[in-house]
């Protein structure tokens, strides 16, 4: 029966399950060495595909009598190469517990091969390469950056000539259609002490061309200025303006206002200038 790949290692409730990503290892002893113990790590491997990776053991306390395997490719057999109780010491030893009893089991090799060393030349080499690609990287993104600005830059000022005569020309269609009155640009750098011209006010520029000033209409739509609403049969008073003889007193007043206010003026000025 293939072993679940979803069985969960638990030495105190009997199950005692363990897969491997790298080759796995039993010992055994060196029979050359007759005057002290010495063990030989020996790689197993499924005897059907001979994968050697990724491979699954199991034992099954009260269950089993020896320890089973498994491969990827879902061989099952039996191994008995491998010693039940230094199986189920070693998946103690997985689950946390040293037992000073079996460090040597560990130390003569038993259990999963340990991951290759760490070439620290190796890594500080790849870290440095690729800490001068990313410099690099940014040194050519900041280089076309500016060459970037710097050829638009360029573009523009070679537009902005080719384009000078077509101004010119449109300058002077403009100036010919508004009768001769060429546009006045004021300088962007304006000299120390130079008087900058006055605009004309709008009744210059309707007598030079011409034009009749607007006239101006009623302040009040509704009765145009007359003080009452008319109609066939209708006569009354606008509700919506004074009428003309309070805006006549209105201009009055207005007047007579501005004529004390300059006499009270005048007056003092007049007052200061004896003493």
């Amino acid at each position: 029966m293939p072993i679940s790949p979803w069985r969960a290692l638990n030495p105190d409730g009997g199950d005692h399950y363990l897969a491997f990503e790298r080759r796995f290892r039993y010992v055994v002893e060196d029979p050359a060495h007759t005057w002290r113990r010495v063990w030989i790590p020996t790689v197993i491997a499924c005897p059907v595909c001979e994968a050697d990776t990724g491979l699954r053991l199991a034992y099954k306390t009260g269950t089993d009598v020896v320890v089973e395997a498994a491969c990827r490719a879902g061989h099952t057999w039996v191994e008995p190469r491998v010693d039940v109780s230094l199986w189920m010491a070693y998946c103690r030893f997985r689950t946390g517990e040293r037992d000073v009893y079996w460090l040597w089991l560990i130390e003569a090799g038993f259990g999963e091969e340990p991951p290759p060393p760490i070439d620290h030349v190796e890594e500080i080499r790849q870290g440095v390469v690729e800490v001068a690609k990313y410099g690099r990287r940014k040194a050519k993104a900041k280089f076309r950056r500016k060459a970037r600005k710097v050829k638009k830059q360029v573009g523009k000022r070679v537009r902005n000539e080719a384009m000078r005569p077509v101004a010119a020309v449109l300058r002077t269609v403009w100036a010919v259609q508004a009768g001769g009155v060429e546009p006045v640009k004021s300088p962007r750098r304006r000299p120390a002490g130079a008087k900058v011209p006055k605009t004309p006010p709008l009744s210059a520029y309707r007598k030079a061309y011409g034009v009749q000033a607007p006239e101006k209409g009623p302040d009040c739509l509704v009765c145009q200025d007359s003080g009452r609403i008319t109609a066939p049969g209708i006569s009354i008073p606008c509700t919506e303006c004074a009428g003309p003889a309070a805006a006549v007193l209105e201009a009055a007043e207005r007047r007579a206002a501005r004529a004390r206010q300059g006499g009270g003026r005048r007056k003092a000025s007049s007052t200061s200038g004896n003493q």
